[in-house]
Order: C-alpha cells, then sequence, then structure tokens
C-alpha cells in the first residue's frame, strides 16, 4: 500500500485495515481468476453467436 501521508497517519490506515496483506494477495488473485472466468464466457459467446450465424447462412443459401 502507498501512503504518502506522516508516519502517525500511516499506522493509523494500517490499523484500520479489514484485510491482512496475505487476504488481499489471496482476494487478489480470487478477482483475477473470476474476471479471466467472465472474459472466456463472454469469447465463448461470441464463438457461439458465429456459429450460429454461420449456420443460418448455410440453411438460407
Amino acid at each position: 500500500m502507498i501512503y504518502r501521508g506522516d508516519k502517525k497517519e500511516e499506522e493509523l490506515a494500517v490499523r484500520h485495515r479489514i484485510l491482512s496483506d496475505e487476504q488481499e494477495a489471496v482476494l487478489d488473485l480470487y478477482i483475477q481468476h473470476i474476471d479471466n472466468i467472465f472474459e472466456e464466457m463472454k469469447l465463448s459467446e461470441k464463438l457461439q453467436v458465429e456459429i450460429e450465424t454461420q449456420h443460418l447462412k448455410r440453411i438460407l443459401s
């Protein structure tokens, strides 16, 4: 955590944190994992739309 206040303010900020450094690291990894899953779902949906579009084009031609 980058904090630009004086030492007393920094100590106060550390004491009022909800998560430990390890918990924040785990949370960051979890959020990255969820973001990756979401991106994969979007790509999968685009691929499915492309497949259906090609299928409809074949049916219509």
